[in-house]
């Protein structure tokens, strides 16, 4: 492989945003996986992949803009993009969820001799993100795996592989898979880094599981950054490392760097850069998720 590797893996499907189906959507596919229902979507100037057929606040698993492709739809998109500002020539790189690959597409661009390994669970959403996505895997830099995320990691960790950067952003129809929000799965993940590597997690700012979620990447990884825009009330991305994690100020220079770049996307450096936090906004005493004690125990 070449030096630079992003996986991209995904336990279920990556994470899924809100976008209401407008009145002229028109469903251009439907496919039924060993999963969910599969929809290609094309609204007013969006083509967007979602699991539900009708419904006045569906949830999009991707979306990208017809006339403008490189702009970014979503805000879990820009915030994601503050990758850039943690990583120094990153030789291997690791995502989990690959969905419609509107941020491997993007990544492609900012670091174009990455060689990217995307796992994706369901072939359907692989297929689709080719389809409709311009998602591409026709190259050695290229590899997509048709697999659960967590069995990659497993096999990734007894074949010795090591990352520079980790994102994980596997989602199904309503969060997180239960088996990739756990110490024991962080642990895994937190194996695969290289000394200083990043990981990055998409997340929800709010939800009945931010405290024990937040606790349970407190106790794996130390410290942390949240990246989230206070007007968006969906999606974080906490930000951890295997060492220390490197001061706020210090990512300012990286901001203004790639802002030129990352304004092609529609991403503002700047205000990616100001929803950096490092504040510990959760309950520390909140109980930490674990194989044996999962979001289904929760939420009961």
């Amino acid at each position: 492989m070449n030096k630079f590797i992003l996986t991209l893996l995904s336990a279920g499907l990556v994470a899924l945003s809100i976008a209401p189906m407008d009145s002229e959507a028109k469903i251009v596919e439907e496919e039924r996986s060993l999963y969910q229902n599969v929809y290609i979507v094309k609204e007013v100037g969006l083509t967007c992949m979602r699991f539900r057929k009708k419904s006045h606040n569906d949830l999009s698993q991707s979306c990208i803009y017809d006339e403008k492709p490189k702009d970014l739809v979503f805000d879990y998109y820009k915030l994601a993009m503050g990758a850039t500002f943690f990583l120094d020539d990153p030789k291997d790189m690791l995502v989990i969820g690959l969905g419609g690959g509107v941020l491997v597409n993007r990544y492609k661009e900012v670091y174009p001799n990455a060689n990217i390994v995307s796992v994706e669970i369901d072939d359907v959403v692989a297929e689709m993100a080719k389809k409709y996505f311009d998602y591409t895997d026709d190259s050695e830099q290229y590899e997509t795996h048709v697999r659960d995320g967590r069995v990659f990691v497993k096999r990734a960790l007894r074949k010795d592989r090591r990352f520079d950067f980790i994102l994980l952003d596997a989602f199904n129809s309503d969060y997180i898979p239960e088996h990739m929000m756990t110490k024991e799965y962080l642990e895994e993940v937190k194996g695969l880094l290289k000394p200083g590597g990043i990981i990055m997690a998409n997340t929800f700012s709010s939800s009945a599981l931010f405290h024990h979620e937040s606790e349970t990447y407190h106790q794996v990884f130390g410290d942390l950054y949240q990246i989230h825009f206070e007007d968006e009330k969906t999606n974080r991305v906490i930000v951890v490392s295997n060492e220390a994690l490197p001061e706020k100020n210090d990512l300012l220079q990286k901001a203004n760097h790639y802002k030129p770049l990352l304004s092609e996307y529609g991403v503002d450096t700047l205000k990616v850069f100001d929803a950096i936090s490092d504040e510990i906004n959760w309950d520390t005493d909140a109980k930490i998720l674990t194989d044996q004690y999962s979001p289904a125990n929760l939420l009961k």
